[in-house]
């Protein structure tokens, strides 16, 4: 018996692909990147009846199931080449990609009076570029992508090594597809390994998915919805580690309150969704000017934090100018024709190796307030604040 039936193989592929369409529907409303994961699910489901008519081509009238069904294939390559693509960089297939998919398919027609190895070599090239592209995508976007999408590239890169192969073999043996009921072992084990490469790269599509919804719920947690900075929470916890290792290593720390002056007359004559945005802008603005090893964080209402690893008196208080002189430039439409700007006041605390986040975050808040003491839009150091 040969194991490797082609027929038996195509059968158990299309079983396969319909299974994987059925846990993609099942998964999809649990899970991120919808609209990639819905097309990925078409495709897995145009390769059902794609793959259905290219096996059943022994009964039913050949021009109808070459066409058909290797139009279907053909879609489905495109459909995930679109699902990577709406994945890794959050938009559509380019548009010209579809444009030539629609002036190919009349192209295949053509396969109608090709023999069985020339159609079979025909569409392992045309076949190359969707694997091609998610692969070219996938390590564009590496280092920021899920590591679960990995696995996605590399079966892609395996499909890839498949259709390079068959093409190697059908050009050095022809007769080996010549006819699909006849067994033969190179055929049947290139289209079993390309049968588990798709296959595999859909489930492992499902994972990535998870793994972004994941990660989000995670960043959801961590960090306050309208400006995208640290909450509370997370940046007690991050202050706690950074003075951890401050008692195991030393160096230098330095936490920094940020309030705005007046916000609450911002929210009164301009209405809060300008506040909103004056908050939005200021939080830009500082992220723009600190290092990624730096973090900001919102305290309350207008309240933040800032947390400056290696920092020291000097650094940490020029950095605080900086800040302060970049939001006094700040200028935010109000929606009426006019522009609002706001200024900070700012306490800056040093840590130290007996330091606590609660010692720290008072010692900083009392510097922040001799600075609105002092006229606020200014900076004071907390070992300068007076008693």
């Amino acid at each position: 018996m040969n194991l490797l039936h082609t027929p038996t193989l195509m059968l158990v592929l299309l079983l396969g692909h319909g299974l994987l369409a059925v846990e993609i529907l099942l998964a999809e409303r649990r899970l991120v990147a919808r609209e990639a994961l819905r097309r990925w699910a078409v495709a897995a489901g145009l390769l059902v009846p794609g793959l259905g008519l290219l096996g059943a081509r022994l009964w039913l009238p050949e021009a109808l199931c070459v066409v058909a069904g290797n139009v279907l294939v053909l879609l489905a390559s495109l459909f995930i080449a679109d699902a990577m693509h709406r994945f890794v960089r959050a938009r559509p297939l380019p548009p010209r990609l579809w444009r030539a998919l629609a002036l190919s398919l009349p192209a295949l027609l053509l396969l109608v009076p090709l023999t069985p190895p020339q159609r079979v070599l025909a569409m392992s090239v045309l076949l190359l570029a969707a694997p091609a592209w998610c692969v070219w995508l996938w390590w564009c976007d590496r280092a920021r992508l899920e590591a679960s999408l990995r696995s996605v590239a590399l079966m892609q890169l395996l499909s890839l090594l498949v259709l390079l192969a068959r093409i190697a073999h059908v050009l050095m043996e022809p007769g080996a597809y010549q006819d699909l009921a006849l067994g033969n072992t190179v055929q049947g084990l290139l289209l079993l390994v390309s049968a588990l490469s798709m296959l595999g790269a859909g489930f492992g599509f499902v994972l990535a998915c998870s793994e972004r919804a994941a990660r989000l719920l995670r960043a959801q947690a961590d960090h306050d919805d309208l400006t995208g900075a640290l909450n509370r929470r997370a940046a007690e916890l991050q202050l706690e580690h950074a003075l951890a290792r401050l008692r195991r290593e030393g160096g230098s720390l330095a936490f920094v309150l940020v309030d705005l002056d007046h916000f609450k007359q911002v929210n009164d004559r301009h209405g809060h969704a300008v506040g909103d945005a004056v908050l939005q802008a200021f939080v830009a603005r500082l992220k723009a000017r600190l290092r990624a090893s730096d973090a900001v964080a919102r305290y309350g209402g207008e309240e933040f934090a800032l947390l400056l690893q290696g920092a020291d008196a000097v650094a940490a208080l020029a950095l605080a100018e900086q800040l302060r002189e970049a939001v006094q430039d700040l200028r935010v439409p109000d929606g009426r024709g006019g522009q609002v700007s706001v200024t900070l006041s700012a306490g800056v605390a040093l840590g130290e190796g007996a330091a606590t986040p609660q010692g720290l975050y008072r010692a900083a808040d009392a510097a922040l307030y001799a600075a609105k003491r002092g006229g606020r839009n200014r900076v004071h150091l907390a070992n300068e604040c007076p008693a």
